[in-house]
């Protein structure tokens, strides 16, 4: 069928029952009708017209920082770039304003959620060894156990305050795609269930892959002085003032493209493969039966001498065109189609281009205002303390933030 993916999603990386809403929901034809109302949400209209609220909370992040980001022992960044990206993305989905940033403190629907990806790997291997479901309740902190439900509730309680509010909400969201101002209310149970799941899907897809790339930004930044001064510099000079940084003024950048590529290279967000189910076909010269289970590591791939030169190691010249100062030729050899941080296909992330004008603003915004300072006594590695369930686990990052010097 065309537009029709013709290897199955397998329900691996599922996490629930009943209706599976967008990213979850295996069956192809319901998927692509699901797919097909939120699409405009991420058009270049849509986008621009939500463009604001990214910049309210971008400012918001710089102004936190300038008051708070100087001391010596400096601030915790997976706490800040967590608050940051949920703040805005529940902003985004259903124009709930969690005010994590303003009240400098976690929600407890963030902490529910990011407490949660230990467990969700157990139960993606049960699916595998049903053994281990009997052993997964004795890994879930009672802690996070007490809070499932009271979550559960609080996404249901948005999104009824949400259809309630259509045509009076403070800015466009996501949500616009789903009820119409001027349309009726879910007409059953089952419409709003769906809703439901579909809205919190948004809300998790539109931060969660955000954070890891602003901490993972902010962790290479500290990390390695002369790529951030060479950034910073390039960022500076193309400006006149603070307010003319928009995303598309921002895309113009080609080192500040090349490092988020890096970025995205290096600590790719989704850690895990996607398992697909072979309808019995040919794949790159290879027959795959009917009914297996294949699926491809681009964590591995694009950090694989077969298609980059020094894999392990944070080089962001090599997304650089030729004509740039910076171009390297030892890296012309690196094969790029092996880079794809949003996935391929009709299951690509249909949020790749509002995740880059966030990260792009981030980046802009940040290192416009302040010159940042690694704190001592935090220094990490990378292989040695990231580790990854279903999302990713990191070393505390600290970081200091210096007014900009020129």
């Amino acid at each position: 069928m065309n537009g029709y993916e013709t290897f199955l999603k397998t329900d691996l990386m599922d996490f629930g029952a009943g209706d599976l809403g967008l990213i979850w929901e295996s069956d192809p034809i319901k998927r692509k009708a699901v797919a097909k109302k939120i699409l405009p949400a991420f058009s270049t209209k849509s986008l621009k017209a939500m463009e604001p609220i990214m910049h309210e909370y971008m400012d918001l992040f710089v102004t936190k920082m300038k008051q708070f980001g100087g001391k010596p022992d400096g601030l915790l960044m997976n706490d800040w770039v967590l608050w940051l990206a949920t703040d805005m993305s529940a902003d985004l989905a259903y124009n709930l304003e969690m005010q994590q940033m303003r009240d400098g403190k976690p929600s407890d629907l963030v902490t529910t959620l990011c407490g949660t990806s230990f467990v969700a790997m157990l139960m993606q291997l049960s699916k595998k060894l049903p053994l281990i479901a009997l052993a997964t309740p004795f890994f879930i902190p009672f802690k996070v156990l007490r809070k499932v439900p009271a979550t559960l509730k609080t996404n249901s309680a948005q999104v009824k305050r949400r259809i309630d509010s259509r045509g009076k909400t403070r800015h466009p969201d996501f949500m616009d795609y789903m009820i119409h101002a001027d349309g009726p209310p879910p007409s059953s149970k089952t419409d709003l269930i769906h809703m439901e799941q579909v809205a919190l899907q948004l809300f998790i897809a539109g931060f969660d892959p955000v954070q890891i790339v602003l901490y993972a930004s902010m962790f290479f930044l500290v990390k390695y002085p002369s790529t951030c001064a060479t950034l910073t510099k390039e960022i500076r000079e193309s400006f006149q003032i603070y307010e003319e940084m928009k995303p598309d003024s921002l895309g113009r950048l080609k080192y500040l493209n090349a490092f988020i590529s890096e970025v995205f290279r290096v600590h790719l967000t989704v850690g895990t493969g996607m398992p697909r189910i072979s309808p019995g076909a040919t794949v790159d010269g290879v027959y795959v039966p009917t009914g297996v289970v294949c699926q491809v590591s681009s964590f591995t791939a694009m950090r694989s001498e077969r298609y980059f030169r020094d894999p392990l190691e944070f080089h962001p010249a090599r997304w650089l065109p030729q004509d740039h100062s910076l171009y390297d030729i030892k890296y012309a050899d690196d094969n790029l189609k092996a880079f794809y941080p949003f996935g391929v296909g009709p299951r690509m992330c249909t949020g790749r281009e509002i995740a880059w004008s966030q990260i792009r603003l981030f980046l802009g915004k940040v290192l416009w205002s302040f010159d940042l300072e690694a704190v001592s006594g935090h220094e990490k590695s990378f292989n040695r303390d990231f580790r990854v369930f279903v999302m990713w686990e990191r070393p505390e990052l600290y970081v200091r933030f210096l007014p900009a010097r020129g």
